[in-house]
């Protein structure tokens, strides 16, 4: 299985946000590291930029040069997915599988790519998505009302919800999908779609410093805390 990290040199939101010292280590090396835990997982770190393919490098990743049109701002994750397989198809083989990991959502409990790569394996999903659970307490306005999109008639405590009435929200942490998934629908996600149920904790995704400092207080806290 082929693990993509994707990581351009620039961001609007935080600048060179892959690269900032997060808990002694650039934020990147924190998705190499978990990444290179898991057995059989050929880590890839896909970027334009010099000093992120240095560090990548360092870290233990093989880096995959991606051209200067797959690094805009406008550019989609999936060509850069795709790339990233013809170069490993061109040099190791074709991979069966790609997990897609965002380094800016870095939070991840020891164990849990592994378990990623075990249910993907054995759920027969063609591909896996991420999510935290929510609770559905959700609400829109329609013409200046409010409409629920839950029984707020019988509400429940959350505790008490089964699996089946909680909601799930997409952390963009981790992906699995089969290549051809990739290949034939261009997208990360297609076929048989199954949720990958990880810890609320890991739902951080690093858009503002505060992300920023919330997320490294959880990377670096005893495993007590």
């Amino acid at each position: 299985m082929l693990a993509v990290i994707p990581a351009r040199g620039w961001s609007k939101g935080i600048p060179r946000k892959n690269l900032l010292p997060v808990g002694g280590k650039p934020l990147i090396v924190w998705t190499i590291e978990q990444a290179l835990a898991v057995p059989g997982l050929r880590v890839a770190v896909s970027t334009e930029d010099n000093e992120i393919a240095e560090v990548a490098e360092r870290a233990g990743a093989w880096v995959i040069r991606r051209p200067l049109e797959l690094a805009q701002d406008e550019t989609p994750t999936e060509p850069v997915v795709l790339h990233a397989i013809e170069e490993c198809t061109a040099g190791y083989g074709r991979p069966d599988a790609v997990m897609l990991l965002q380094a800016t959502s870095p939070v991840r409990r020891t164990g849990t790519l592994e378990r990623a790569v075990a249910e993907f394996e054995a759920s027969g999903h063609d591909s896996l998505v991420g999510v935290v659970p929510n609770p559905p307490f959700l609400w829109s306005v329609d013409g200046g009302d409010a409409v629920a999109h839950w029984d707020w008639e019988n509400r429940r405590r959350r505790q008490d919800m089964t699996p089946e009435q909680l909601r799930y929200r997409e952390t963009g942490s981790v992906y699995v999908t089969r290549t051809e998934i990739y290949e034939r629908l261009n997208n990360r996600m297609g076929g048989r779609i199954g949720l990958f149920i990880m810890d609320e904790a890991e739902g951080v995704d690093i858009d503002t410093f505060h992300d920023l400092s919330l997320a490294e207080s959880l990377l670096t806290a005893s495993p007590a805390d």
